[in-house]
């Protein structure tokens, strides 16, 4: 084992060892806070009836269904051939509630961008392109006379929209 390979090899090791790099202690690393939002517009997966209620009702009343209602619901619309048309019923059933968090009239007319994006947020988790932001100001402002044009409209549109079907 005294062959001059081996010692050569140990020699090597040991300098690398005793050379190896050392961490500056003057460094500093820090965490950069970013939103995680996804701009992807090709949801293709269908949620399944549970999915789409559950994530329905954490959106509308910020807490989440019991299992006994998601699967009472689910009965519902397993019993109905028509999907679009039951999860339409049961979005205006929830709008009808006097336990649904939505943002005020004034909010929506007053801060109308910061509306669009957190509604975005809010049903698509995604941040709306500027296309469909600027059309959806225009579309607010434009009704902003219209006493009956309200939050619980824009929220039931998401809600029943094609995009917030799928994932």
């Amino acid at each position: 084992m005294n062959t001059p390979i081996f010692k050569i090899v140990i020699t090597a090791f040991l300098l690398l060892f005793f050379t190896q790099c050392k961490k500056d202690k003057n460094t500093r690393y820090e965490i950069i806070q970013t939103p995680s939002y996804g701009d992807n517009l090709n949801k293709d997966k269908d949620k399944t009836n549970i999915e789409f209620h559950s994530i329905l009702t954490t959106n509308l009343f910020q807490k989440p269904s019991s299992i006994n209602e998601l699967t009472r619901t689910d009965r519902v619309i397993q019993s109905c051939g028509d999907k679009t048309l039951i999860n339409e019923v049961i979005i205006s059933n929830y709008m009808n509630s006097n336990l649904v968090k939505l943002p005020s009239r004034r909010m929506m007319v007053d801060s109308t961008e910061r509306f669009v994006e957190e509604t975005y947020v809010r049903f698509f988790i995604r941040r709306p392109t500027e296309a469909e932001k600027t059309w959806f100001i225009n579309f607010i402002n434009a009704n902003k006379s219209n006493v009956n044009f309200r939050p619980e409209l824009v929220y039931t549109a998401f809600s029943a929209s094609d995009e917030y079907m799928f994932y």
